[in-house]
């Protein structure tokens, strides 16, 4: 998601950020409570009054969403698997976990507790409908408590359906992984699960505007594209994760780590010839370490109008990035970057930096191994 995530600030000591995509989602939301839901359930009100509500609506449902998440969080962190945080997004959010569970129990329990939150809070939601339903309370506020009872009451039941990369299908793969030993095999059924379920979701909201449920249909053809492009990268990466099993990081490294003045400029740096690493070592004037800059935050900043800043002003500490053995998997090397991956990390020994991997590196390596893969199958 890199730079067009934006940092909303730290609950429970979790990072908690939201991508540009969640403003599309929010938008049909309040869209559809202002302009289908509330006039239905309380009609003659204002247009203005109407809007505000479901502005509001939209609001409390992230809400509701980030606790899902933060559910996620809390148990994942109880199992010793390091958060990195919250992003969310679109019409659903992702708990970036720096690490695997330790066996399929975990997996279950951190998945799970995600949809028993939205249940829990649908609950909620709908005993305070009632109690509010009995006091001088204006109809478009219980109208709009009531509907959010409804949306959690879905997204709970909706996350249960065993077809990744839904919660439900996150269950279906720690259940496969339990009784057979392969989490990869667990997944990739799930994945085959939910791009039924999502082709299924697809032809429904198709036929439901053919029918003239044009609000409805969209909503399930949106749906079910969001679930199969998900789903496909999640099976994409356990087939990358299985080509990068056992080969070492000193395989795909980059050495020896380029190292150049700290005192140079963007615009100095790009104007050097063509880019000799992906990582840079800094050194400040007397010869001393001063940091790592990458590649593309340069590039970023001579886009952005800053050739002439000092690299020393985009430096990160050694101690900012993931650090890892020459003799670490590369697939371990995957987990522990999660959504760091563009930072890349550092290949250290006996506590010198040897070289350095970034996502380049890696996807060269996955990308050689299905070639020779490939080849092996061809052969007769």
């Amino acid at each position: 998601m890199g730079n067009q995530t934006i940092r909303l600030g730290r609950i429970l000591g979790l990072e908690i950020s939201f991508n540009w995509s969640l403003l599309l989602f929010f938008g049909l939301i309040a869209w559809t409570m202002a302009s289908d839901v509330l006039p239905a359930g309380a009609p003659g009100q204002s247009t203005v009054a109407y809007w505000a509500a479901g502005f509001i609506g939209a609001l409390v449902f992230y809400a509701c969403l980030l606790a899902h998440e933060i559910s996620h969080a809390l148990v994942a962190r109880a199992k010793g698997v390091k958060v990195a945080g919250i992003t969310l997004w679109l019409f659903g959010g992702v708990t970036r976990l720096e690490g695997e569970p330790k066996g399929a129990s975990d997996q279950a329990l951190i998945t799970v507790v995600g949809p028993l939150t939205s249940l829990a809070l649908a609950g909620l939601a709908y005993l305070l409908d009632i109690a509010l339903s009995a006091l001088p309370v204006p109809l478009l506020v219980t109208t709009l408590v009531g509907w959010l009872a409804l949306l959690n009451l879905v997204l709970g039941v909706f996350n249960l359906v065993p077809a990744l990369p839904l919660d439900g299908g996150r269950l279906l793969g720690a259940l496969i992984w339990w009784r057979t030993g392969s989490q990869d095999r667990g997944i990739r059924n799930a994945v085959t699960v939910g791009k039924v379920f999502s082709f299924l979701l697809i032809g429904l909201g198709v036929l439901e505007v053919v029918a003239g449920g044009f609000i409805s249909g969209i909503w399930l053809a949106f749906i079910g594209w969001f679930l199969l492009s998900a789903g496909s990268v999640e099976g994409r990466q356990v087939g990358v994760r299985a080509r990068l099993r056992r080969i070492p990081a000193s395989a795909a490294m980059a050495a020896p780590v380029v190292t150049i003045p700290d005192w140079l400029t963007v615009g100095q740096l790009l104007e050097s010839g063509p880019r000799r690493s992906s990582l840079y070592a800094l050194h400040d004037p007397a010869g001393q370490p001063s940091g790592f800059v990458a590649f593309g935050r340069v590039l970023e900043a001579g886009t952005a109008g800053g050739r002439d800043r000092r690299l020393r002003e985009l430096a990160t500490p050694i101690s900012a990035f993931v650090q890892v053995s020459p003799t670490d998997d590369l697939e371990a090397v995957l987990v522990r970057l999660g959504p760091r991956l563009e930072e890349g990390a550092l290949v250290m020994e006996h506590g010198e930096v040897v070289g350095t991997i970034s996502s380049s590196d890696i996807a060269r390596m996955a990308a050689e191994l299905q070639l020779f893969e490939g080849g092996d199958r061809r052969r007769p």
